[in-house]
């Protein structure tokens, strides 16, 4: 997983396409998902593109694989797409489909008026963001398709199968790692503090309370701004998997991105070695729930 996962985004080149997975050495409770941290953009993707190679990567989840350091000997499961989200986000629902992106009929049950797709960040991302569409043309059903069956359904076959192996030894606990860009934060306004992480558990319904306090008591002890459910309250792997009741909890961490790189240059700066000393002692911390 390593060499893949720390190789320059640009040297990546055709990789396997099933998600990258890492069992620990002995059995765990814990399940880290990394949806959004994959760095391969297909040349075919590249070409058909309005922005530029690395104009791309706005999305991405830049570096939060290597602040998490998923490894074997770190005594969790670890699933990571390694494709760009730009090119299929597999925290969508797989019916997430924009009608002004793919051209033909969608499926019946196709969820064309969520709200994630009426923004443009559907399973197929229309937009980069608000401002920036992706696509020169329309895309056909057959390679939306095409996407969904390479990247998207294997990557949740993988998940699925980590959490019935982390049930094995009790109730699993899932945390889906994410970041996001320190514009996303500017909301918060009239002397709020800005967060450096936002926790997401969909307002109580994905995690119990006492998970949410033990995770926020190790990032608040290293120093850190924590809020909760406010911008982000949890995607779709959180909404679809965390049932507490059946015995998964599941927990959003998101990272304002400026606390470890400069988002301008897309490099990690001196604060990704603070992050990647903080997460160690939270994945302890957590081991021994």
């Amino acid at each position: 997983m390593s060499d893949l996962l720390t190789t320059p985004w640009h040297l990546v080149h055709s990789p396997d396409h099933a998600p990258v997975v890492v069992r620990p050495r002995k059995a765990s409770r814990l399940v880290y998902s990394l949806p959004h941290s994959g760095r391969y953009y297909p040349q075919s993707f590249i070409a058909e593109a309005r922005q530029t190679p690395q104009g791309l990567r706005v999305s991405e989840d830049a570096f939060v694989d290597d602040l998490v350091g998923i490894t074997p000997e770190l005594g969790v499961y670890g699933l990571t797409s390694r494709y760009a989200r730009a090119f299929c986000d597999v925290n969508r629902n797989a019916l997430e489909l924009d009608a002004r992106l793919i051209r033909g009929e969608l499926p019946k049950a196709a969820l064309a008026l969520s709200a994630r797709v009426k923004a443009g960040f559907g399973v197929i991302a229309r937009r980069l963001s608000a401002e920036e569409d992706i696509y020169r043309q329309p895309l056909d059903m057959e390679e939306v398709n095409r996407r969904l069956d390479l990247i998207h359904r294997p990557y949740h076959e993988a998940l699925k199968g980590l959490l019935a192996e982390a049930r094995r030894t009790g109730p699993a606990i899932l945390i889906d790692w994410h970041s996001m860009p320190s514009a996303a934060l500017n909301q918060f306004r009239n002397g709020e503090q800005k967060p450096d992480i936002v926790l997401g558990n969909r307002h109580g319904e994905t995690c119990s309370e006492s998970l949410v306090r033990r995770v926020r008591g190790v990032l608040e002890g290293a120093g850190l701004r924590v809020g909760l459910n406010k911008p982000f309250a949890g995607g779709y792997i959180v909404e679809t998997y965390g049932r507490p009741a059946a015995g998964i909890e599941a927990l959003q961490i998101e990272i304002n991105r400026a606390i470890y790189m400069d988002e301008g240059r897309l490099e990690p700066h001196a604060g990704a070695i603070r992050l990647r000393t903080v997460f160690q002692t939270l994945t302890d911390t957590l081991k021994h729930l």
